[in-house]
């Protein structure tokens, strides 16, 4: 199928704790096409943030695999690896992870200039993308300078200057007030429905996941349909 961008099959992933072992990832199967919108909910220590790693290659699986357009990614070196996670992919994370001795548009640009563009090249491409996300009026602004629902569009305008096929959310909203997590939702279905891009979500926050078109649940270290149905104590 031409339209897949990531796959896993039969993904598992296990820790060593002392004598004990922990399951925290169990067989677990996943296919994302190409502009698909998809969030995967769970609690606190479900494997949520584990199935991103493994899937970017973050963390390796202990069995089992990962494929972009078909392709193995265990089987590459971690150059490769790194190379395709600056290129192909984008990471969004609860905590935005920007630099903080830098300004927004130098942290946007920072994956171009390690793809090796120019810096004029990335500058320009930096600034594109925080107009794009409603920032230009901010550019020269650090992070300490910035909102936290700024911060996080910043830290989105990083994740799409390369132009990524996919990208990853770990808890996105996470540290946002309900408006703002509100406002970066419909960012990303923005940027889902003007530039293609797919993107796989990870949250616990069940009522803004539902805003994507499909919401699977990770619960016993297995992906499953989510349920509607309110939990019973």
């Amino acid at each position: 199928m031409n339209d897949v961008v990531l796959a896993c099959q039969q993904l598992t992933r296990v820790y060593q704790d002392g004598e004990r072992q922990l399951q925290v990832l169990n067989n677990v199967d996943l296919t994302l096409h190409h502009g698909q919108m998809v969030a995967i909910v769970g609690s606190s220590g479900s494997g949520k943030s584990t199935l991103l790693h493994c899937l970017g290659g973050l963390d390796q699986p202990s069995s089992g695999a990962v494929f972009y357009q078909g392709q193995a990614i265990n089987q590459w070196s971690a150059n490769q690896q790194a190379d395709w996670r600056n290129q192909a992919l984008g990471f969004v994370y609860q905590f935005h992870h920007l630099l903080p001795e830098f300004t927004a548009l130098e942290n946007v640009a920072m994956p171009q200039l390690i793809a090796g563009r120019s810096q004029r090249q990335a500058l320009q491409q930096a600034a594109d993308m925080l107009a794009f996300v409603g920032l230009t009026e901010r550019a020269q602004h650090r992070p300490a300078e910035l909102s936290g629902g700024e911060r996080q569009r910043v830290a989105i305008a990083r994740a799409l200057v390369n132009k990524p096929q996919l990208v990853l959310a770990d808890e996105p909203t996470g540290n946002l007030d309900a408006r703002t997590a509100e406002q970066i939702y419909t960012l990303l279905q923005r940027i889902n429905a003007d530039l293609g891009t797919a993107f796989l979500l990870v949250t616990h926050d069940q009522a803004l996941a539902k805003k994507l078109p499909l919401v699977m649940q990770l619960q016993a270290g297995q992906l499953q349909p989510f349920s509607t149905e309110p939990d019973r104590c």
